[in-house]
């Protein structure tokens, strides 16, 4: 009886012990929270006000530093003139709606966020360092030299194609330079082919950070090319037998076609000289 208290008075505390620490995460995530509501967020120059969740979101806007211009001297008053009588003044708006007017110097606990700066691809590589520039023209020239590839520049990159199959393309994001290769697998290709199935292989960046891995860059452009050519060559083989098929197909069509068509003569034939045969009898 003394040991099954024990363990109940032990059960007890453990269960109090765990409430209080449940209970103590609890209020300091919400004090945090709490602690949140009223500070800025400023996203691309516009800034925000955190307010707590289920309130109206209130934007701010950032006031420019201006001089203090002099109060504009005041007017002679005119001559009194008859008056109609005084409309009643619109209520005040709440102060709780007007948006707050954030100024340079109050930056105390202010987020800044700024997307990502998007630069053309041609501005980008001017950009580049000359070495990096030779990188990139060694690369694209290396790919191009392949018989049926072809060179494409645009705003986002320079890509180079063999036929529709990206060989290679060169992505410039904040002055570093990606190489995005297509290795695929032929007989992982031949089988979604053959199944019908519309699955793509994902692409391969590689970070060309020093001269030596253009070599490498090199070696997966031929092993892609010979891949692509590869693939090129068991397609076209695959529509040559198909087309011998369907003359096969058709051959054999028009043979079986003649076929009937004679024996129907044949018959037609026959049948025409039983009738003939038929009144000489009967005479």
């Amino acid at each position: 009886m003394t040991e099954g208290l024990f363990i109940a008075c032990i059960v007890i505390i453990c269960v109090v012990a765990l409430s209080l620490a449940v209970w103590l995460i609890v209020s300091l995530a919400k004090s945090k929270r709490e602690g949140d509501a009223g500070r800025i967020v400023v996203v691309d120059d516009t800034a925000y006000v955190l307010v707590r969740v289920g309130e109206k979101a209130v934007r701010a806007e950032l006031a420019p530093r201006e001089e203090a211009a002099p109060a504009p001297a005041p007017e002679p008053a005119p001559a009194p003139e008859p008056q109609p009588e005084p409309e009643p003044a619109p209520a005040p708006v709440a102060e709780a709606v007007a948006e707050p007017e954030i100024t340079e110097t109050d930056t105390e606990g202010m987020v800044m966020l700024r997307r990502n700066e998007t630069v053309p691809y041609p501005e980008a590589y001017e950009r580049l360092s000359p070495i990096e520039q030779r990188c990139v023209d060694e690369i694209l020239e290396y790919a191009e030299s392949k018989e049926g590839a072809k060179k494409v520049i645009n705003d986002k990159a320079a890509s180079v194609y063999y036929g529709k199959k990206l060989l290679i393309r060169i992505l410039l994001r904040r002055g570093k330079i990606t190489a995005r290769l297509t290795v695929q697998n032929n007989d992982f290709i031949a089988y979604t082919d053959k199944e019908g199935l519309n699955i793509k292989e994902k692409p391969v960046d590689v970070r060309v950070e020093a001269p030596e891995t253009i070599e490498h860059i090199k070696g997966i452009i031929d092993i892609t090319y010979n891949d692509f050519a590869e693939e090129r060559a068991r397609r076209e083989e695959e529509k040559r037998a198909a087309r011998r098929e369907a003359r096969r197909l058709k051959r054999e069509a028009e043979k079986r076609a003649e076929e009937e068509a004679a024996a129907a003569g044949e018959q037609a034939a026959a049948e025409a000289a039983a009738s003939d045969a038929e009144p000489t009898e009967q005479a």
